[in-house]
């Protein structure tokens, strides 16, 4: 099972562990498109609010965003990201939650 998140973003439980991760188009040398996951990290199962904390942190700007912008724009950017990502959980928290307790690979 995997949760879908925004921006590529996904939760795929196992059986210990939330793993938080992304997906992304890539391009090979011979210029064919591809797409893969890439894993950010692991939760434990009883900690959804420290994994939806790190996504938080990356959507407000990516890991791999090497742009120089001005402190304002950087304030901007987070404001707009916070409100998203709350309005987002409001409506998809208790579902999310939900999957990941009825999930079959997780502990009994």
């Amino acid at each position: 099972m995997k949760i879908q998140l925004f921006d590529g973003y996904f939760i795929e439980p196992d059986p210990l562990n939330l793993a938080l991760k992304q997906k992304y188009t890539g391009q090979s040398k011979d210029g064919k498109e591809w797409e893969g996951e890439r894993i950010i990290g692991y939760w434990g199962r009883g900690n959804l609010p420290g994994l939806i904390k790190r996504f938080c942190s990356l959507i407000e700007v990516p890991e791999d965003d090497d742009r120089i912008i001005s402190m304002q724009e950087y304030a901007d950017t987070v404001v707009q990201s916070h409100k998203r990502l709350s309005e987002w959980l409001e409506d998809n928290y208790a579902r999310i939650q939900t999957d990941i307790e009825r999930d079959p690979s997780g502990p009994e």
